[in-house]
This record gives structure tokens, sequence and C-alpha cells, in this order.
């Protein structure tokens, strides 16, 4: 071995050492306080030394560092210490050390205590080693390990083989058993047994110390003591009582002891003639209520305890000579309740196991040893009991002394010579009984313990031979105890004096003249027929007797309180002095132990100290520089288990999805997608990630469980809500040991990180730099994030940001990359660059404003929910379509990024400079993705135009100039639904985007109008303007009353004048998180926002939003604090009306029933799609037309503020508009954390965007009009627009050309420019691409299917997706260039199991349908790459095209003769047949219109054989939708007569129609303006 392999190795192991050594002392720094003192913590035993191997460590299932570098530090020891070879030694002392002689000595010193060891052939001398081993062994960490073992791990079953191994040895060996009498074998099986008992930690010797001296273990206080087995299944509460009891009275109340024996000597002052009630006093009083003390039975404890109990039962059963039990003095360091407990725990099982033995072989009683150890023993027990260290131990004594007296006094037994030769120490075990008997008679309270007090007096009637018997040698017994029997005789409970009354008659039968004797010494000649009447209870009954002894009481009293009374103070002084010397000599004895351990303690620390003080230096270079290296490795593999953990648990999802190996038989979970469609519609339903069901609970009554109710308050969010919202990912058992690692590592290190700064920083493996200078370079501060990062992409900037997600936020990172952009969960970058885990980021640097409206402060949040979290999502650069300024909290700090995916992000900043910073850097990102969208405005410049807001346009100053003149219309959103160019709804989704108002925020959710009064009729009339709502005015002022009432509101606040609160006519607002959220309550995540805000459950029944009547009324008419507007969903999806998920609101009061879907009005019929419907053609209706310029003007115009708004009786209150204050200038903590309450649960009024009145909308007569309202006009034209002699597979209209594009088989044009084109069906299964001017390939893949390809598709531009015959769809990503293209696979989408026929997609909503030869349909999500869901369909034939509508999402699927039409989510709108006799659908498609504008009818086209094309409207007819029939087209030959070629492509416009047939002609039919 090299110089460097043994430096390297010693450098490893102290660093290893070093660093457990430092965890220990954090640990042992901990204090805890008992009483009034402060006693410090010893986690191990005073013979555990810093070398030694704890078995803590031993039973950890995980390899720490510490036992690494313990096994390696004896590998080292072998190899330098080798026999006969000193050439280790000396490389050690010089590469290690550089100290060559002392490090030789050392060695050779170690060698010579080896070898000296292994030369030991002694069998005693090796049973002594073995012994001694073993029990430190134990001791080390049995307190933990044996309190708590994990019974099928090997540590455990190491530590039951020890222990079988001890007592196998004491049960076989002699040898051994002389050694556990003269060593302090007994003592270290005790301090190994003690933990695991009391479950509590030994102290450090010194700390009992004061406590024994002052006696002030837990005075006037309870200590409660929790054993860690489940045989004692109650806490013990052991009670410290005080010693001076004044009486009274002739029965005072006297404390009742169930665990111990505690008698107190009460003061001789006597009322009257009434007796002295005296008590012995013990030193310790302890009380505990509970039962008797229960049998430890977990396996290696119980083990242990019984070594111990063979122990003392050979001490006393096998050997001459017994010197005691000795516990006082070899229970360890501790409190004196737990220490009494502890001996109690042991004697009782010490005794009950030594009267099974004497029971088993009685015949032991026969050897004059065993009754000398047995009267030795007594008289230890009877000392315990006195003393209070034995707790119920009277009646334990009792039993076990009475069964020995019992068998001794059998006549054959007792005339033995061996019993007569040890007469005297039966007299002693006697003594022994009786005074035991005296002990326990006089402590029991029969006024609050009767039936303890009856049962033990039944228990001296059962042992009444042996007790009366062992009174012959104890004369004055006798009178004693006729005393005691005689105050329970009077006692106040009948049963005890019943019992008592039994005795009395067993001592004049069993003891007539003795008794007599003692009763005649009492009673004068005066009264002697009282001393008749107790003569005369063998005569009479229980009753009769005590019926005497009440009519006499008073001179009973007078009788008794005599010499007898006096006898009995006269013992208890004598047994209190007795046993208080004992005590004393006991404690003095303990205290010499105690400082003898603690002089132990104080050596073995005075030597550790000066080793580490020694090299401490060297260790800390090592350390230092060991640190840094682990962090790196370390980190690497913390982050490698956070990536396999996201990997596995998107697995496991993907497999238990539909269509997957693992698919889960429950029902499916659904929550709404944030992909945005056209008009910004969010209708896509998604899986839930958290499948698994929440105990969600409705709002019960105050009848059914008290505490239900919990305020929403800031302060107080949920910490249950933030889990289930992000669930740690369950493993399978495969992965739940790097799971456990993942979570125990990030635990521990927040809590070292809170003990101990430097400790924390070195666990997390969050160094800075070497301590010993030089910065670590830029991998290093960013080597937590460099996973993340595409392949050859770079970090060019980072940022702390929040993400507003709902009402809750989540910081994390966004990082700009050289390619790409990343938004990384739960990580932050400190302000030395160093990136690390929230957790760990410094508070001041952190968002505090996030922190507060989430109800944590920054060093609070949950470590598992930070890891839970963490999320990483990247786009290309050229994917950012736009980028918003937005405000959080009327704080200029936010952003909102949209992507090209429609998919967007509201993010945050600590200030509006670093917003600024970062909006200039994504700006240019931004503008380069929105100039490449401008030049194919094909390829998705709608999506711009939906999220662009001028406030973020660049403005020059002619511009600005100009804007200071415009009229409102400027905007040229505006002035297309001026003209009428815009639909209601896109205009109204784009007034909210340019106000600020976001998806991603439900304070700042968009805002829609009521726009229908009529909810109750059974047919909607849009021609009557009494169906509609009156925009003109706020929903405050819907009727002339309500509106008088609010503007007297308004003039009530007027007059009060208080300048910081200024008047309004509304206390609450028309949009909040709550309206939002109690809107959406049936979906997720809005749900579980909802139970954030309600503090954990669903509101009252009656007060969720069932009805859209009662929501109507309550907003316009009967509600005061309710001037609700709408949301959009309102107007788009019919899901958040339907209770998919199945959650449970409760019941309405009365006859309601239960909550489940919304109730309808009469004219939806029942179907939320029929509601939705027929509510977007009332938004889109001519009276909300005309008039909804007046609400825009409430909301976002000149009404919102100032005079204007007073005038339309529209003032809120000032809080909710921006500007009223600024929450950086409000220095009070509690005022700030009050006002963003306010503004973040109140309401948010809009940004006002229109300064004057908005104009009014246009007639539109002059726009022209499309074929939705000309269908029945289509006119064919004459002559083909071009044939290309084969099939007709696709057409595709190119704006830029202005024409139709035409591909045959295996062939696809490729937008938004046309210049390129594709082609499949090759003998090698791949694709190519060629240029369409030069036909030139620049484009060549292979074999991209196992298999020929079956449809090839383009979800856009860049996005491609095939199909093959191997059941596989595969999505591509695509780059062009001048030349050449690069094909990139994005994933597999694996469910299928036959040969897929046909694909579908829609752009807008990301959506992929693919449909296989065995009729499965299935869609996806592009933007996951994930399945959504399948298509319920039955049996027919294949499916022959399908479509997916890009507007609404409708999906349309075609099989034979049947039309099928599907919600995007799966829900069925139609199944009709459209085809007559033998012919079927061929091709199909939708008219979509341009996006911007409201189609008054949906149109569907479908191609049949013969040349034959139909138009079709999915109208409402009877309740339930209908495809009606408006228009049949023909391909016509030459001559005039129909084709007999099939329709395969068909392409409407606005203002045509382009078809195609199997032939190659391509037809187009046009309608005519009307005239």
């Amino acid at each position: 071995m090299t110089a460097d392999h043994l430096r390297s190795l010693a450098m490893y192991i102290t660093y290893a050492l070093e660093k457990a050594e430092r965890e220990q002392q954090i640990l042992q720094s901990r204090t805890f306080s008992d009483s009034d003192s402060r006693i410090t913590i010893q986690t191990q035993t005073p013979r555990a030394t810093t070398g030694q191997v704890s078995m803590q460590d031993l039973a950890s299932s995980e390899l720490t560092t510490r036992k690494i570098a313990i096994r390696l530090l004896g590998l080292y020891a072998d190899v330098v210490c080798l026999q006969g070879d000193t050439n280790n030694i000396a490389k050690f002392s010089k590469a290690v050390t550089n100290k060559k002689q002392p490090v030789n000595n050392f060695a050779s010193q170690s060698y010579q205590e080896c070898a000296g060891e292994r030369a030991i052939r002694d069998k005693r001398t090796c049973t002594r080693l073995v012994a001694s081993a073993s029990a430190q062994c134990l001791l080390a960490d049995v307190s933990a390990d044996a309190a708590q073992p994990q019974i099928d791990s090997e540590p455990a079953s190491i530590l039951r083989t020890v222990t079988r191994f001890l007592a196998d040895v004491h049960s076989r060996s002699p040898e051994f058993r002389d050694l556990t009498v003269s060593s302090n074998y007994v003592q270290e099986l005790l301090f190994t047994l003690y933990p695991a008992v009391v479950n509590s930690s030994i102290l450090d010797p010194a700390a009992e110390l004061p406590s024994n001296e002052s006696s002030k273990a837990s005075e006037g206080q309870n200590t409660s003591i929790r054993p860690s087995h489940p045989s004692v299944t109650k806490s013990y509460v052991v009670r410290q009582l005080t010693t001076e009891i004044t009486p009274k009275s002739l029965r005072p109340e006297l404390p009742a002891l169930r665990r111990m024996s505690s008698y107190i000597l009460v003061k001789t002052d006597s009322q009257g003639t009434q007796p002295l009630p005296a008590k012995l006093q013990s030193p310790l009083c302890l009380r505990n209520p509970a039962s008797k003390v229960g049998l430890v039975d977990r396996s290696i404890t119980q083990e242990i305890l019984e070594i111990i109990i063979a122990v003392y039962t050979d001490q006393v059963l096998a050997r001459k000579d017994f010197l005691g039990l000795g516990l006082f003095m070899k229970v360890p360091p501790g409190v004196q309740e737990h220490q009494a407990f502890f001996e109690s725990f042991v004697l009782q099982n010490v005794i009950t196991h030594l009267g099974n033995a004497i029971r088993l072989d009685q015949k032991l009683l026969w050897e004059p040893r065993v009754l000398t150890n047995l009267q030795r023993f007594a008289g230890h027990l009877g000392e315990a009991v006195f003393e209070g260290w034995f707790i119920d131990g009277a009646e334990i004594v009792l039993e076990f002394l009475a069964r020995i007296l019992e068998y001794i006094h059998i006549p054959d037994v007792y005339r033995m010579k061996s019993i007569r030769l040890c007469d005297h120490m039966i007299i002693t075990i006697q003594e022994v009984l009786l005074r035991v008997v005296l002990l326990r008679l006089s402590e029991l309270d029969e006024a609050s313990q009767p039936s303890e007090t009856a049962a033990f007096m039944e228990r001296l009637v059962y042992w009444q031979t042996v007790i009366f018997a062992a009174a012959n040698s104890q004369k004055h017994f006798l009178r004693l105890f006729c005393y005691l029997l005689y105050l329970k005789l009077t006692g106040p409970d009948d049963r005890v004096g019943m019992s008592a009354a039994n005795l009395w008659r067993l001592l004049m039968v069993q003891k007539p003249e003795e008794t007599s004797r003692t009763l005649k010494g009492e009673f004068t000649r005066a009264n002697a027929e009282l001393l008749q009447g107790f003569e005369g209870l063998t005569e009479v009954d229980n009753e009769t007797f005590l019926a005497w002894v009440g009519d006499n009481r008073k001179e009973l009293d007078a009788v008794f309180s005599g010499s007898l009374s006096q006898s009995w103070a006269d013992f208890v002084t004598a047994e209190n002095r007795n046993t208080e010397e004992v005590a004393k000599s006991r404690i003095s004895k303990r205290k010499e132990r105690l400082k003898q351990w603690a002089s132990q303690a104080r050596a073995r620390d005075h030597i550790i100290h000066r080793h580490e003080t020694s090299c401490n230096h060297w260790r800390s270079n090592i350390y230092a520089s060991e640190s840094i290296k682990k962090q790196r490795a370390a980190q690497d593999q913390l982050n490698n288990l956070a990536f396999n953990q996201s990997a596995w648990t998107k697995l496991k999802r993907g497999l238990g999805r539909p269509c997957g190996l693992l698919e889960s038989p429950l029902p499916s979970r659904w929550q709404l997608d944030q992909t945005e469609g056209r008009n910004r519609m969010r209708v896509r339903m998604i899986l839930d990630p958290n499948p698994d069901p929440q105990n969600y609970q409705p709002k019960r009554k105050e009848s059914r469980g008290p505490g239900q109710r919990r305020k929403s308050t800031l302060g107080t969010r949920r910490k249950t809500l933030s889990k289930a919202r992000s669930p740690t990912p369950s493993l399978p058992n495969a992965s739940t040991s790097a799971s456990n690692d993942f979570q125990e590592a990030t635990e521990q290190n927040a809590s070292m990180e809170s003990d101990n700064g430097d400790v924390g920083d070195r666990d997390g493996f969050e160094m800075v730099g070497d301590p010993h200078g030089g910065g670590d370079d830029f991998e290093d501060k960013n080597r937590k994030v460099l996973r993340s990062l595409h392949r050859n992409d770079q970090v060019e900037h980072v940022h702390n940001v929040s993400q507003i997600i709902g009402l809750e936020g989540s910081e994390g990172l966004l990082i700009l990359g050289k390619h790409y952009l990343y938004l990384l969960d739960g990580l932050f970058q400190r302000s030395d660059a160093e990136i690390v885990n929230v957790s760990q980021a410094p508070p001041d640097e952190r968002d505090t404003y996030l922190q507060m409206i989430s109800g944590r402060e920054p060093w609070e949040r949950d470590i598992g929910i930070q890891r839970a979290e963490q999320e990483v999502r990247s786009w290309r650069r050229d994917e950012v379509l736009s980028i918003s300024k937005r405000r959080f909290l009327f704080r200029d700090v936010a952003l909102e990024i949209f992507f090209n995916d429609g998919r967007s992000y509201l993010l945050t900043t600590n200030r509006s400079e670093s917003r600024d910073a970062l909006y200039q850097k994504l700006q240019t990102t931004a503008s380069a993705a929105s100039g490449r969208v401008f030049s194919m405005p094909d390829e998705g410049s709608w999506r711009f135009d939906a999220v662009q807001s001028p406030a973020n346009q660049a403005q020059t100053l002619g511009s600005r100039f100009t804007s200071v003149f415009a009229q409102n219309n400027a905007n040229p959103a505006t002035r297309r639904w001026v003209q009428g160019e815009m639909s209601n709804f896109n205009y109204l989704m784009h007034i909210n985007t340019m106000a600020g108002r976001t998806f991603n925020d439900l304070t700042q959710y968009p805002v829609f109008p009521w726009v229908l009064a009529d909810y109750t009729s059974q047919e909607l009339d849009l021609t009557d303007s009494r169906s509609f709502r009156d925009l003109t005015k706020p929903m405050g002022c819907q009727t002339p009353e309500r509106q008088a009432e609010f503007r007297d509101r308004y003039q009530s606040f007027a007059e009060m004048g208080d300048h910081n609160a200024p008047p309004f006519h509304y206390g609450t607002h028309y949009s909040t998180a709550m309206i939002v959220t109690s809107y959406l309550i049936r979906l997720q995540p809005f749900v579980q926002s909802y139970l954030l805000l309600q503090g954990g459950s669903f509101d009252h029944p009656d007060r969720l939003f069932y009805s859209i009547e009662k929501a109507w009324a309550s907003a316009s008419r009967q509600n005061m604090s309710d001037v609700r507007e709408l949301i959009p969903e309102f107007f788009y999806l019919p899901e958040f009306l339907l209770n998919s998920n199945k959650f449970d609101f409760g019941e309405r009061q009365g006859a309601g029933g239960t909550i489940d879907k919304v109730v309808l009005p009469p004219w939806a019929k029942g179907d939320p799609k029929i509601f939705i419907a027929k509510h977007r053609e009332a938004l889109e209706s001519e009276y909300v037309s005309k008039n909804l310029h007046h609400w825009i003007n409430l909301i976002f115009g000149h009404k919102q503020r100032g005079e204007s708004a007073l005038e339309a009786t529209n003032v809120f209150h000032h809080l909710s508009y921006r500007g009223a204050r600024d929450l950086d200038k409000i220095k009070d903590p509690v005022e700030r954390l009050a006002t963003i309450g306010i503004i973040h649960n109140f309401g948010q009024t809009p940004h006002q965007v229109f300064q004057r009145s908005h104009p009014a909308r246009e007639d539109g007569k002059h726009i022209p009009k499309q074929i939705d309202t000309m269908a029945e006009n289509l006119t064919r034209l004459p002559s083909a627009v071009f044939e290309i002699n084969d099939q007709v597979m696709s057409l595709q209209y190119s704006s830029k050309m202005d024409r139709p594009m035409c591909s045959g088989p295996s062939k696809i044009n490729i937008g938004p420019a046309y210049d390129k084109y594709l082609e499949w069906g090759f003998v090698d299964g791949g694709i190519r691409f060629y240029s369409a001017d030069t036909k030139k390939l620049i484009g060549l893949f292979e074999h991209v299917h196992v298999g020929q390809l079956s449809c090839v598709l383009f979800a856009d531009s860049q996005t491609l997706v095939t199909a093959g015959n191997d059941c596989v769809v595969s999505v591509w990503g695509v780059t062009y260039t001048s030349s050449s293209v690069e094909l990139q696979p994005r994933g597999s989408l694996f469910g299928h199991r036959t040969a897929i026929n046909t694909l579908a997609v829609s752009r807008s909503f990301r959506t992929l349908l693919s449909a296989s030869e065995d009729g499965q349909v299935l869609l996806w999500d592009l933007n996951r790459l994930e399945i959504m869901r399948k298509l319920t369909l039955r049996g027919g034939p294949r499916i022959k095209c399908a479509r997916i509508h890009d507007i609404n999402g409708t999906i349309m699927i075609c099989r034979g003769p049947n039309l099928t039409l599907y919600t995007l989510n799966g829900d069925l709108i139609i199944n009709q047949n459209v085809c007559t006799e033998d012919d079927i659908i061929t091709s199909c498609a939708f008219y979509e219109g341009s996006g911007n504008d409201y189609l008054k009818r949906n149109l569907v086209f479908t191609g049949h054989r013969r040349g034959v094309v139909n138009v079709w409207d999915v109208a409402i007819r009877a309740g339930r939708f209908v495809l009606e029939h408006l228009k049949r087209m023909h391909h016509l030959d030459v001559v005039g007569y129909n084709i007999g070629s099939a329709m395969t492509c068909v392409l409407p416009l606005a203002q045509r129609v382009y078809t195609g047939d199997e032939d190659g002609r391509v037809v187009s039919s046009i309608a005519p303006y009307p005239s």
C-alpha cells in the first residue's frame, strides 16, 4: 500500500469521524427542563466512548459515514500494525503525521495490545471479555433500538442473538455466574434496560447530585412516564407529594398510593378524645394513580430483563451469601420518579419469577442457605416498600412472603430439622410480613378507595392463618392491628366496615385469649359492657355489630384514643426514624457512586478534549477539503434521486393511465388544464396528476360535530391542502429506499441547519466555497440546475421568481439559457449566486409578500412539500409568444409569459426594478417570436393577437402624441368590435387581458357580465328585451329599491367624514377569489383553492353555488352583500356545471336534497351543453351587442372611478382600487398584513382601460356574410380548380398564395410557407423532405417506425406526428434551415393494440386524436405527450375519418354511415346516421370561421360516395342536439352527371368550399351574396 493510499484513507476516516462527533456535540448540547432546573441529557451511558460503535448506527438501515469510518479504521489498524512488518508504520508516520517516532511507538503499543488479547486462552478471562464486550455493545444504544426494534431487520437480529448468547452463557457457565456477582455486569444490563422501560434518556451523573441534595426531582409536579411497550397501555403519572400533613379530624383524607407505599407521620395534637391518626413516612413520596406496572413483552428488552432476573434468582436460590439486589446503587442517573418506576418494575418481575421458581420446586425452602437468602431478600423488600422505592409493592410483597410462610408452616415441613434450625430467619420474614400488612392497611383510605381497602382486607382474611401464626412471635402486632381495624370499622364506607367486622370476628375466633387480653387492658370496669359487645361479635351478624358500634361510637373513640393510639404512634415514630436512617445511609452511598461515575466521565472527557485539541487543526483542514469534494458528489446524488423519483413517478402515472399496462380500474379524476385555445378558452380537461381521492368533507351542521367550522384568514393557510395540491409521489417497493433517502437527507439537512448553521450547510451540501480561500466556479454554483438543461445549452441569466397558481405562490428560478427558457420550482439563487433549495435560502432575501399571503414565514415552509413541488419546465426561446407586465397585490412586480403551446405563467419578483430588468431581457426573445408569427399569419397570429396588450408595445413619439387625441376606438381590437368583426366574447376576453386580468391569479380573474335575467321560462326568447339584464347599471342597481339602499349607504358613510375610509356603495366586490372558486367548485384545481379559503371544508350546502337561478336572484335583488358578476366559463365550459369528480357537497336544509351538479334554467332542458350554447348565443345577441359598451364603461371604463362612478352607483371599497395604498410604504407589519388580506381576499378592481366613454357597436350590415348563414346558397363552379391525376388526400389553404394547396397519397405540404413537402411510404419505412420549388431532397430519415407508416400530419410547422402499423404514435420536432431539415424525437405514445389508420389534431388546444383498426380512439396531450382519455365507441365499421374543431374543440368521428360528435372532454353530443342505403362517409370537415367571430350556425361537411357532399347544421331541437341537413352538393362530369368517385377532402372557407375526390379533381363551390 502506497503512502498516498494511506494518506487518503486517513483523511477520509478523520473527516467522517469529525462529522459524526460534531453532530453528536449538537445533540448533546440540547437540554430539557425538569421542574425549575435545567438538566443536560446524556445520550449515551457513562461508559460509552466516542470510539465505540453505537447500536443505533448498527441498527440503522442507512450506511452512515460513521460506520464506514469505523470499519475502515479497523482495517487500517490491521494493515498498519501487521506483525513483522514496520514498513506500513513508517509510511503512515511520514505521509500522514510527519512524526515518525511517536507514531511508531503508538503503533507498536497498539500491536502489542492486540497481540496480548489474541494470546489469551484462559477460559475465565475469555468469559469476562465476552461478557464485558457484549454488555457494552448492548449498553451503547439498546436504549433506543430495543425500545423500537425493527423485528425483521438485521440489526435487531444481531441484538437478539447477543442477548440469547448472554442467557446461554449464564445458564451453562459457573464461571460466568461468578462474574455476574463480582463485576458490574448487572449494572451494565440495568443501564441498558432503563431507557426502554421509562422511555427517557440517562442523565449525566452530575445532574442527579443536586436533585438528591435538594430533593427537587419534580417537587409539586407530575412526571409522566410512557413506557414504549405495547403491553403497558397506560401512561403513568408519578406525583410528588409533600410530607407534612396536619390532621383535622379522626379520619383525615389520606392520599391513596397505588404505585408505592408512602406513610406520613402526623403530629399528635388530638382533638378531644379522638384517636391519633399517625402515619408512616417514606423519604421518597411519590404517587401514581395508575394500575400495576405492566410486563414488557418486547422481544429484545424482554430477553434483557430475563437475563437480569436470572442473575438475581441465581443469587437468591443458588448462592450461599446473598448480599442484596443493590438496585439503589446500580440504577442509572435519572429523575427520582423514573428511578422509582424502574426499581418497582424490576422488583415486581424478580418477585414474580422467584415465586414461580419456588412453587415449581418447593424443596428449595428446605435448604438453610435459601431461607437465609430469602430472609435477607425479604428485609430488602421491606426497606424498599417503606422507603418508597417499590411502587405498589406492599401487596406484592405480602403475596410473596405469605406463600413462603404458608408452605413452611405445614406441620411436616416445619418439623424438618433444616427448617427448625432457621427459626430466627422465619421470624424475620414474619416480621417483614406483619410490618407490610400494617403499612398497607394504614395507607388505604376507605373514603376515597373503598373497593381497594375492602379487597385488601379480604386478602388478609385469605391469609389469616399465616398472619395470625406470625403474630405469635410479634406480640405488639395484635395491639396495632386492633387499632387499625377499629379505624376501618368506624369508617364511612359500609363495605370496609363489613370487612373489618369479619376480621374482628376472625381475631375473636383465632386469637380469643390474646384479643381479650388486649381489649381488657383498654376497657375499665365502667366500660365492661363495651368489652362484652366485642366478645359477643361471634354470636351476632355484621349489621348488628356495626349498629352497636355506631350507637357506642363516642365511648369507643375514648377507649381507643388511649394506650392503643399511643402504641401506634410509638410504632410509627420508631419505623420512621429507622426508615430515615437507612435512607440517609443509602443516599450517602448513592452520592459517592454518582461522584465516582461523574469523575469517570470527566476523566474520559478530559482525555478526549486533550486529544481533540492536539488534532483539531489537522482535522479541520481535512474536513474542509473533504467537505468541498463531498458536497459535489452528495449534491449530484440528491439530484439523481430527485430525477429518478420524478422519472419513475411519470412512468408510473403513464402506466396507470387509460390503455396503460397498469390501467387503474378506479374512476378517473379530472382537472381543468391551463392550455388556452382560441379566444383564450380553457376547455380541455386532463387527468388529475394526483389520482388519490382527497377526503373533502362538506360543512356539517353544528349538531354533527364540534369544531367543524374554521375561519378563513390570511394568516391561517392549511398546510394539508398544500400537500394535497402537490403530494409527494408514492414509490413502489423497488424505489422506496431511494425515496426515503431523498426525504431523510432533506429533512436532516433542515434539522441540522436549524441547530447549527455550519453543520446545516455541510449536510445540505450548500457550502459556498473553500474555507481557505478561492470561490467556486460558475459550474459549481449552478450545479443544481445543470442536469435540467438541454444538451448544448448554457445558462445566461438566473432570476428568482414566484409562480402564482390560483391563491398560492411557488418560489423558483427562471433561467434564460442560450437556446431555451427554464422554469424550475423549489430552487433559489442566493446573493452570492449560489443556487440552493428554497428552504435553505436566507429569509431576508425571499419574497416576504408571497409568504404573507400563504400564511407562513419563509423559514416555516415545509421541506417535504418543497421537494415534492420541484418541477422543471422548458421552452425554446422562440416559443415565447408574448410577455406582459402585470400587477400582483397592486404592486408592479409581475410578468405574465405566454407561450405558443397555449400555456401561460404569472411570475412575480421582489421589486419592480427586478421585474423591469427581467422584462427587458425577455422582450427581445418575445419580439423575435412575434415577428416570426407576423411573417407567417397562418401559423398562430391569432394567439398573439389574443394575448397582446397595447400597454406593452413599444411606443414612439408619434404614437404617444397620437394617443393623446385619439378616441377609445383607436385600439385595433375596439375598432374591429365596433365594426362587428369580433365577437362579444372575444372582445371581452381581450379587454380583460388589457386590464391585467388573468386565469393564473384568482384575485384577478377575468370578469364577464350577467347577460340574461330570464332563468325561469321553458323557452328562452332572445328577441324580448325583458329576457336580458340591464347592462347600463351595475349588479347592485338592477332594481330601483336596491339602488336606493346602496345610495343611502354611501351617504351614511360620507356623513361620517372618515378620511382614512372613503365612502363606498358596495362593501363586497363583483369579482373575488371566493366568487371564482365558488363558481368553479366542481373542478380541480379550483376546489382546493376554495377549501383554502374556507379553512379545509366546504361551506354550508345552502351557501354553495348550486343553482343559476338562485345565484342570479341573490346577485341582482335578494342579497345586499352579493353583487357578483360572471366568469368566462359560463359561455364555453359545460363541465364546470357537472360534478364529474363526485365531490360530497352535503345536503341542503329541508327538502333541498343533495347538491351535485348545478340546477339549470328550464330552457336548458337539463343539459349543460345546451345551457352553454344558448348562453353564448345570448351574449352574442343583438340586444347585448347594442348595450355591452355600457357594462364595459362600468367595469373597465370611465364609470369605474370618479364622479361618473358615483353617479352610476358604482363605488367600491377604496382598497380595491390600485393606488389607494402603497404596500411598500407601510412600515407596520400588522397593518401591512391586514391591507394585503383585504386586497387579496376582498377583490381587486380591474385596471381602467378606457378613460372616455366606450363607443357603441355598429349594426354590422356592411360586414361580408359567411357560409354559416349562406350554406343553402352554395353553388358549384363549372370547372375544376385543378386536377392531380391521383387521389386527393389533403387540402390546405395558403393565404400567402391565396389558393388551396393539394396533395396526393403519402404526401403532405408543409405550411405555412408551403415551400417544402414531405413524402412517406417507402420500402425503408422512412420519410423524406423536399423543396417545393426545386424538388430537391433536403432531409432523409429512415426506419422512423417498425414497419410501414400509415398516417402523417403536422400539428404545427415544427411538430410532426407519425403513426404506423407498429401501433405507435411518434412526435417529432422539426427544425428547418435554408437547405436542410433536422428531425428530433420528442416522444412516443403507446396505447393502441392494432395498426393506426386515422390521425387528427387541434393546434389551438394542442390535442391529438388517433384511431386504430379495432375502432379504439385515443386523445393525446401534445404539451405533455401523455394520454388524455379514451373515447368509448360501440361496435361498428372502422373509422374512416376524424376531425377536431379548432375553435370549440368538438370532435367528429365518422364510421360507415354514422357521424358522431363529442366535446373535447369526451362527452357525447350527437350520434346520427347521415347516409342513405349503402352510402358511407368518406371525408368530413368543420367550418370554423375566422376564430374571432361568432358563428350563428355550426356547420359540418361530410363527403360521400358518388361525388356527394352534404352540409349539416348542429342545431338544438326538442332539448337535444341534432344534425339538420342544409345543402347537398355534387361533383359532376363534363356531361353533367354525378361522378362515381368518392369525396376524399373538404376544405370550407369563409365564402367558398373546396372539395376533392379520389380521381384527383378539386372543385370550388361559392356562396353568392344575396341581392
